[in-house]
């Protein structure tokens, strides 16, 4: 686990022991020069009290940043400030002089005494540290409790035993000269800090975000120890040196934790920057999106997404490459300046060039933003390239189902260039408009296709319309013996060919009717104009119409009415239309001889119901069988004549009129049963009728 700076050549490692030694050699070197120096009775008061304030305001940096982070890498170090903090408490206390009536021969053997156990305790302790990682902390105030209890159980047992040898061990005469025990105990300190140094900076190493103050710490101990090895007695030049190294040390823990938590705080400022800076781009996405969705053009769509990625990338120019089969045409430009661009004209893809990039090419293949300064057009003139003092550009795909659409270019012609968060803010953006310029691309061309369909449908009806006139009219001349008796095989021949040319004439019929139903023409419009009808009439009517055609295929159509009028409010030829496509369908798409029943109800809303036992519809397809030009496939059954338009007509037809056809029930091989409901009129004109 390493810090961004780790691996420059491990200058940030050596950062550290550096501006320790360039610290600590001149206080060490002081002490060596300096031949006297007075006897400051303040100074291992002001020592104490410093090197216990650093180790309080260092455990509770650690803590909270284990607390903060959920991680136990700060842990060791609160365990050590804990440690060492009761360490120098027992220090100041038993030091001779500072608290008045402590004192003797076993004080002043202890106080020595532990002040060697910090020296040797410390880089132990602080080695160890160094090479332990982090981990997640599941229960982190549990971890805190325990890490003081351990680091209070350590420094305890350090003065305990501090005490417990002070006569035992003779490191300091009454009058205040050290014995070679102090010098052993420097060998001893100056061993496990220069190890921990050197495991650390050849790889061994924990977590490196605390490795700062503590490399620093053991670099000051490390000085420490050497001025153990030259101290004569109290209150010399060299004692002097060693304390302020060993206070150095501490302090040099703290500002270890300080750049730690200064370092969560930046990371945190920096995260919530980036954070807003996230929340910013997908506002901005949201709002050009949003803009463009309720765009049904390709043209303002296009535009709108220009604008917004000109805005949102503070770009001066913008240009949409709609990519096309050999190259791309320009779709469309906005420049500040109001700069023209050469709109419809088509390009090679490889033409875009900015130095020795083609970046359109090379953004369509990678599927990739392409960042570049200037850029040019190579079969454009240099003299009229609009875009030639463009300083820095932006090729973005625009991409849908992992395929490029269409390529964005962005320019600036000022200094900044443009960066991957740039890119990162456009990315979202150009994914969303690359499907909302593509729907709008399709609805143009599904609106167009539309239109032509209406037209043609209008058109071939029309067209259709009067030879088909014509051959009813001869057709019934002939069957009528106007131009001379008709013998009866003649007159079955005519009754086939007059049943054809009806059957023609609806079918032309319902190519008008699905025509102006789409273009919603108001000559001949549909709707009609709803009166107060009895549906007993219309259904009777309906039925008589189609007597000759069940005469023909076999079919018994069976009528359920009421006794009393069933008024409601709808046109007469609309339902009369629906009703005479619900008996062709039922008669049509059964098995003969076909039995079709007709029912007519006045429930909350009068309603005709029209019943089969044809071949029924599968339950996929109820509701596709409303859709225009759809007929359901049985290849048992075969596939009868009509255009597909009759059910579509119906609904379409039925809506208009303020009622609904639905299928109310079929199954294959069960027949169907469609029911139509219409409005009920009002009370004022049910009476009136």
């Amino acid at each position: 686990m390493e810090a961004p700076g780790a691996s420059r050549g491990g200058f940030s490692l050596w950062a550290a022991p550096a501006v320790a030694l360039a610290i600590g050699l001149p206080i060490l070197a002081s002490g060596l020069v300096a031949q006297s120096a007075p006897q400051l009775l303040w100074f291992i008061p002001l020592c104490d009290g410093l090197a216990i304030g650093c180790m309080l305001v260092t455990f509770t940096l650690g803590v909270l940043d284990a607390a903060l982070r959920g991680d136990r890498r700060s842990l060791p170090i609160a365990a050590i400030a804990v440690a060492t903090a009761i360490m120098w408490a027992g220090h100041f206390i038993i030091f001779p002089g500072d608290v008045p009536g402590l004192g003797g021969s076993t004080l002043n053997q202890a106080t020595a005494n532990l002040f060697l156990g910090i020296n040797l305790l410390t880089p132990i302790m602080l080695s160890i540290a160094l090479l332990q990682g982090g981990s997640p902390l599941s229960h982190v105030t549990r971890a805190v409790i325990l890490t003081t209890l351990a680091g209070a159980l350590i420094g305890g047992a350090a003065v305990a035993l501090a005490l417990a040898i002070g006569t035992s061990l003779q490191s300091v005469s009454s009058n205040g000269t050290f014995f070679d025990a102090d010098r052993v105990v420097g060998v001893a300190g100056l061993v496990p800090a220069l190890l921990g140094i050197f495991v650390f900076l050849a790889g061994r190493r924990g977590d490196v975000r605390i490795a700062g103050g503590v490399l620093a710490a053991l670099t000051f101990m490390v000085l420490n120890s050497v001025t153990l090895l030259l101290l004569v007695g109290r209150y010399t030049p060299m004692w002097y040196a060693d304390h302020v190294l060993a206070l150095l040390a501490f302090l040099a823990l703290l500002a270890g934790q300080l750049m730690l938590y200064a370092g969560s705080v930046g990371a945190e400022r920096r995260s919530a920057g980036a954070a807003a800076s996230a929340a910013e781009r997908r506002r901005i996405g949201l709002e050009i999106a949003h803009a463009m969705a309720v765009q049904v053009e390709v043209d303002p769509v296009v535009e709108r997404l220009l604008a917004g990625a000109i805005e949102a990338v503070d770009a001066d120019r913008g240009t949409m490459l709609r990519l096309v089969p050999g190259g791309f045409v320009v779709e469309h430009s906005i420049d500040k300046e109001g700069r023209s661009a050469q709109i419809g004209r088509i390009f090679s893809l490889d033409s875009v060039v900015a130095g020795a990039s083609k970046v359109v090419e090379l953004a369509v293949s990678t599927k990739r933003a392409q960042l570049a300064g200037p850029y040019r057009v190579i079969s454009l003139d240099t003299e009229i390239e609009d875009h030639a003092d463009i300083r820095h550009s932006m090729v973005m795909p625009l991409m849908r189902g992992g395929e490029v659409d269409a390529v964005m270019i962005l320019g600036r012609r000022h200094r900044d260039a443009f960066t991957d968060a740039d890119v990162d803010q456009l990315r979202d953006l150009g994914a969303i408009a690359a499907l909302l310029i593509r729907n709008a691309r399709l609805l143009t061309a599904a609106e167009s296709a539309s239109i032509a369909k209406s037209n043609f449908m209008n058109l071939a009806a029309h067209e259709l319309r009067t030879p088909l006139s014509v051959i009813n009219g001869y057709v019934n001349l002939l069957a009528d013996g106007s131009f001379g008796a008709v013998s009866e095989p003649q007159q079955k021949t005519l009754d086939v060919v007059r049943n054809k040319a009806r059957e023609l004439n609806e079918q032309v019929e319902h190519l008008l009717i699905a025509a102006r139903l789409e273009s919603a023409m108001e000559d001949g419009d549909p709707a009609g104009t709803p009166s107060v009808v009895d549906l007993r009439d219309i259904v009777r009517e309906a039925v008589d119409r189609h007597a000759g055609r069940a005469s023909l295929v076999g079919a018994t159509v069976v009528v359920d009415l009421p006794s009393s009028p069933v008024r409601a409010s709808a046109d007469v030829r609309n339902v009369a239309i629906i009703i005479d496509n619900l008996l062709n369908n039922a008669m049509t798409y059964s098995n003969p001889p076909s039995e079709v029943r007709v029912q007519v109800a006045a429930e909350d809303r009068p309603l005709v119901r029209v019943m089969d036992r044809g071949i029924g519809i599968a339950a996929d397809q109820h509701e596709r069988i409303f859709e225009q030009f759809y007929r359901v496939d049985n290849t048992l059954f075969g596939y009868p004549s009509g255009t597909g338009l009759g059910l579509f007509i119906s609904r379409r037809l039925a809506a208009r009129s303020g009622g609904e056809l639905v299928l109310e029930r079929s199954a294959p091989g069960e027949g169907s049963t469609f029911t139509l409901r219409l409005a009920a009129p009002a009370d004022g004109a049910q009476r009136q009728a």
